[in-house]
């Protein structure tokens, strides 16, 4: 593992912005951070705003947070609201439209990490829904929406987690979820894939080896190499939500053995 391929906690508000036509972008994690395989980004679109765009090499997830609106893809269109996740092709144009009065708030993630010059501007498309693209028809692939109020939870003793995205709907990459953890702390643990994770609901302190290295709240965002002994505990009252991403795609229960 280099210096830099190390485990990070910052909160989104500590996070320069970059200002959009009609919102503002936020990289939460990103290569220069160490990222090697999945990179996330915090986006806010203002009400009546669109962004459109695409890019090759990677493929896409994201989650609303907050407010109402529709994801475009490649003229196929999802309409969504918080709790709901999708799944977007390397090379599909995509294209967010805030249809609310209030914020379109989402958190998505990239794998593997590309650079912005990578990221071109597309053209919005007409609805299309119900045609199939040809572009992402020749991938094998298709946008998918999940609502994860319709996801059966996965336990993990007292925790759980339910994955919104995966190869299972085409996402080679990557899988996206959402977990649930009660007050306390499990056992520290590792896993074989990079992670990216950002903090939906609750309070509590992050764990590398045996010494804790922060408190998380909403907002806070975690990246974990590949091998890294961690942990995530509940110091408070009420359940703390979790959305992840990681890559190497698999299982949110996959983990390497413990050492020695």
């Amino acid at each position: 593992m280099s210096v830099r391929q190390r485990a990070r906690l910052r909160h989104q508000t500590e996070i320069t912005g970059l200002p959009l036509e009609g919102g503002t972008l936020q990289w939460l994690i990103d290569r220069d951070l160490g990222a090697e395989h999945v990179m996330a980004y915090r986006l806010v679109l203002e009400p009546d705003s669109a962004l459109s765009h695409v890019h090759a090499g990677a493929e896409e997830v994201l989650y609303v947070l907050e407010g109402s609106g529709e994801a475009r893809i490649e003229g196929a269109t999802h309409q969504v609201g918080p709790g709901q996740a999708v799944f977007i092709p390397d090379g599909a144009e995509h294209t967010y439209i805030n249809t609310g009065e209030t914020p379109l708030i989402v958190v998505g993630a990239l794998a593997p990490p590309i650079d912005l010059d990578d990221i071109h501007p597309a053209m919005p498309r007409l609805d299309l829904s119900g045609l199939q693209s040809a572009t992402v028809d020749e991938q094998g692939v298709t946008p998918t929406m999940m609502d994860e109020r319709q996801v059966t939870p996965t336990l993990m003793g007292e925790r759980s987690f339910r994955v919104l995205v995966s190869p299972t709907v085409g996402c080679r990459q990557m899988t996206q979820f959402t977990g649930v953890i009660p007050t306390g702390r499990a056992p520290l643990h590792a896993h074989p894939h990079e992670e990216a994770v950002y903090i939906l609901g609750g309070t509590g302190r992050l764990w590398i080896e045996n010494e804790p290295v922060g408190d998380l709240r909403a907002g806070s965002v975690v990246f974990f190499p590949i091998g890294v002994r961690h942990t995530l505990e509940n110091t408070g009252r009420e359940d703390m939500k979790v959305l992840g991403a990681f890559s190497p795609a698999g299982s949110p229960e996959a983990k390497l053995p413990a050492s020695r």
